[in-house]
């Protein structure tokens, strides 16, 4: 019994502090998203009080955060966690005018999607994005589209200075445009 408690003392500090540093992370993820959309921001840090403000900005129903204590039934319970962790990350995602594929980044990496919307260059748009105006193009993600362009100056040096027995070779420059919006 002695052995199994100090290894139980012994090993106790990873946990607690990576609990720790979860705890923070979404603190300061949320602080910064609720100073977005208009709340004080330490209503990020309070625990429950957070998920209430959450679902009252994100998804106009304050009390919907209560439907997540369906963990406490076994199986089942836990489905239906998923299901309603999910539907506040669609609605968060939606309200921050992100695509729908976030949500699932809400569901399961919270804390890194909440810093990443609260530090990012996202804007809150209200509840479910109701005032989200953009055009559908403007609201996909920002994509990197690269075109290939030809280097003519490099085809003419090539095509005067090697011999025509060997394949012409051109330089190929990529031009990487971003979508306007």
């Amino acid at each position: 019994m002695d052995s199994l408690l100090a290894y139980a003392q012994d090993n106790s500090g990873g946990s607690s502090m990576f609990s720790t540093l979860v705890w923070i992370a979404t603190a300061v993820g949320l602080w910064k998203m609720f100073e977005k959309a208009g709340v004080p921001g330490w209503a990020g840090i309070i625990p429950f009080y957070n998920m209430y403000k959450l679902c009252e900005k994100v998804m106009g129903n304050p009390w919907y955060w209560l439907r997540l204590f369906v963990v406490i039934i076994p199986v089942v319970g836990w489905i239906a966690y998923i299901y309603f962790e999910y539907q506040i990350g669609k609605a968060t995602a939606r309200s921050y005018g992100q695509e729908d594929a976030w949500a699932w980044g809400y569901t399961f990496l919270s804390p890194v999607f909440y810093l990443l919307t609260g530090f990012g260059n996202y804007k809150y748009y209200g509840v479910m994005g109701s005032g989200d105006t953009r055009t559908s193009e403007a609201r996909q993600a920002k994509t990197v589209d690269f075109n290939v362009v030809k280097d003519n100056k490099a085809e003419e040096t090539v095509a005067s200075e090697a011999p025509k027995a060997e394949p012409e070779t051109s330089e190929v420059e990529f031009d990487i445009d971003q979508p306007v919006e």
